[in-house]
């Protein structure tokens, strides 16, 4: 499991502006519900496009200023990355394309507007993530000693997140609007499963463990996972750090 000072520290900040949002929601309650002119909006992501991930938004105004909403991603069928790739002296791996679906509720409070009735302004918020990506996978295995193996892999990608996010919501005659989302950040907890379809063997786990941690320290964090045998053909690893959402959709109130 990896936990640093860095995922303490954005614990402790986490827990600082949510329990803040939660407080100004508290107090947003005690004043009189004002007539909110269209409480639903529908948008899409329009930079997860580009990551070949459909994803559709749908947010509704509970009170002036407070909304909650969920979001439903859709993976189709993209390349693994090139960030992602396993490709040492010992083990070269082959990916075959993504598919999955993420699920991402989330409550956000405007903080300041000019019609409480509106969407719309800078906002703070809390969500949470939970992603299931499946892949499958070739690998190449070239011991120091011994003779050369070969493995085939179904690979599914669980992740269990929760963090926070700032953006602003802009209104263009009422009906049309633009989310930026700016920041996100969130501590998520990932479990990796492999089915192989034959046993492998300790050596090869031991090296597929080493360049799963090289993975990892790409992205910038110490990482000393262990994927271990479950049951015959089978093997998984947990970890955690991290990640970050962000993005720009387009939508329409009703």
């Amino acid at each position: 499991m990896i936990f640093s000072k860095k995922n303490s520290v954005f614990l402790l900040f986490s827990c600082f502006i949510i329990g803040t949002s939660f407080s100004q929601i508290t107090d947003s309650t005690k004043v009189k519900t004002e007539q909110i002119n269209y409480q639903n909006i529908i948008k899409i992501n329009t930079i997860s496009l580009a990551f070949s991930n459909l994803s559709l938004i749908y947010e509704r105004a509970i009170i002036p200023r407070v909304s909650a909403g969920i979001g439903v991603g859709f993976k189709l069928k993209g390349e693994v990355p090139s960030l992602l790739d396993i490709d040492n002296t010992l083990i070269a791996g082959e990916f075959d394309a993504i598919t999955g679906f993420s699920i991402t509720p989330e409550a956000k409070y405007y903080l300041k507007t000019c019609d409480p009735g509106k969407l719309e302004g800078f906002y703070t918020g809390v969500y949470f993530r939970y992603t299931n990506y499946k892949t499958g996978a070739n690998f190449d295995y070239t011991p120091l000693t011994g003779l050369p193996e070969s493995y085939r892999s179904d690979i599914r990608l669980s992740e269990y997140g929760v963090g926070i996010q700032l953006g602003y919501q802009m209104l263009i005659k009422e009906r049309f609007s633009i989310d930026f989302l700016f920041i996100g950040p969130r501590f998520a907890s990932y479990k990796l499963g492999y089915k192989f379809d034959t046993p492998p063997s300790e050596a090869f786990l031991d090296d597929l463990s080493g360049a799963l941690n090289e993975v990892i320290e790409r992205f910038g964090f110490d990482a000393n996972v262990a994927i271990e045998k479950e049951g015959e053909g089978k093997a998984n690893s947990s970890f955690s750090f991290v990640n970050m959402r962000f993005g720009i959709s387009l939508g329409y109130a009703f």
